[in-house]
């Protein structure tokens, strides 16, 4: 049986890729336990990241101003169409 994967990619600011690959069974407490651990593995890495910015200084105030606008967009998107009256 051919090996089961469940796998991520990063994608640095520089371009450099890195990814994360984690083998599972073929059998969905095997798939949920790897997509846990894939999690756990994905969140260290962009902490550590997030944590080496912080210290360059980078992200302070870029980050803040930036994420402030598209949060305000993602939550509109995710309001449901209003609904349409009968005539």
């Amino acid at each position: 049986m051919a090996g089961v994967m469940v796998s991520a990619e990063l994608k640095f600011r520089d371009g450099q890729r890195e990814k994360i690959c984690i083998k599972v069974q073929n059998d969905m407490s095997s798939l949920i336990h790897g997509i846990n651990d894939l999690n756990v593995n994905v969140s260290r890495l962009l902490s550590e990241l997030v944590e080496l910015e912080k210290s360059r200084g980078d992200c302070e105030d870029e980050e803040d101003s930036d994420e402030d606008e598209p949060e305000d967009l993602q939550n509109s998107e995710l309001q449901p169409p209003a609904k349409r009256s009968k005539t």
